[in-house]
């Protein structure tokens, strides 16, 4: 069974932990609908289906072909994330209100680790740094070597030059999707300025009502803009392994390109991983200086099951004029 962090919040008798399970998840439309799995020991092994068995007709004394699709093994290994965070006991006893110094002090931490997850969530890669998980940007196709046609679509024009997005190519990542109903289209917030400056000239921008609270959809599919996705994109390897985005050169900024995931979640589709949720462990008075350290950490990672139930739009212009 998986529970997204917040559901998690729910289960936990320590206040503090349940508020900053609340904190992380706060406003963020990929933690608030990310489930995760609770696993034992430090990692997951799955098999992803990178070769659909295929099936025919045949006449009567036929010799017949087997076709047995393929699978692949691999390993969601649990990273260990957190972080450090000190009140100082001379503003502790001088401060009239202690538990708006401390909940400031872990809000800030707690901030901090949801920019490294988030990161990670998109531009992780484990062989670049052993430190952390791979991220969507790897996972949606790294099993598919140098046949990105199962749920990428590449639209750059050259290896260094992004081109303008055409909604066409995006709806034809939303349909690389099989068997799941996509919950989310992610993109960075410049590229939705220029999406909903084309809509609004077109027509005007659609909206649902979910969850209590309005939201933008494209093709009847919520949209997000993220913080956390990059206009500065690689986009020169389109024609290569990773199709949009190069994981050996984090820093993505020899080209101004973006990218737009399709996003499914679920235990077989995209989902997180962890062993327990986000603990904050009070380590006490230090030797060193006059401060109490609490430390957040969480041991987590993610994964992606079916290839086919998430893809993504890659070497996209995020301030190109959008069009049909």
């Amino acid at each position: 069974m998986s529970y997204t962090l917040a559901e998690a919040a729910k289960l936990s008798n320590d206040v503090l932990q349940a508020g900053v399970i609340e904190l992380f998840v706060r406003d963020d439309p990929i933690l608030e609908q990310l489930p995760f799995i609770d696993i034992v020991g430090n990692g997951l092994t799955y098999n992803v289906e990178t070769t659909e068995p295929t099936a025919k007709f045949y006449d009567v004394g036929d010799t017949w072909v087997e076709s047995t699709g393929t699978v692949t093994p691999t390993t969601a290994v649990l990273k260990i994330l957190g972080g450090d965070a000190d009140l100082d006991n001379f503003l502790k006893a001088t401060r009239s209100n202690i538990n708006d110094l401390k909940a400031e002090m872990i809000a800030a931490k707690v901030k901090a680790l949801r920019y490294q997850f988030l990161t990670k969530f998109f531009y992780g890669y484990l062989t670049g740094d052993p430190k952390e998980f791979d991220g969507m940007h790897y996972l949606i196709n790294s099993y598919l070597a140098v046949d990105s046609s199962y749920n990428v679509v590449p639209v750059g024009t050259n290896i260094t030059t992004p081109a303008v997005l055409k909604l066409s190519k995006l709806e034809e990542a939303i349909d690389k999707v099989k068997g799941y109903k996509p919950d989310l289209i992610a993109m960075s917030k410049m590229m939705k300025r220029y999406i909903n400056a084309y809509l609004l000239a077109a027509g005007g921008i659609s909206y649902d009502d979910r969850a209590n609270k309005r939201v933008q959809t494209l093709f009847s599919i919520p949209v997000s803009a993220s913080d956390y996705i990059k206009d500065t994109e690689n986009c020169d390897k389109d024609f290569g392994t990773y199709f949009g985005y190069e994981p050996t050169t984090p820093a993505a900024t020899s080209d101004t390109s973006t990218s737009i995931f399709v996003l499914s979640f679920g235990p077989k589709q995209c989902c997180g991983c962890q062993n327990g949720t986000i603990t904050t462990v009070p380590l006490g008075d230090l030797e060193t200086k006059d401060a109490s350290r609490f430390r957040i950490k969480w041991y987590v990672s993610c994964m992606l099951q079916s290839i086919i139930s998430c893809s993504k739009v890659t070497g996209v212009d995020p301030d190109g004029a959008v069009g049909a």
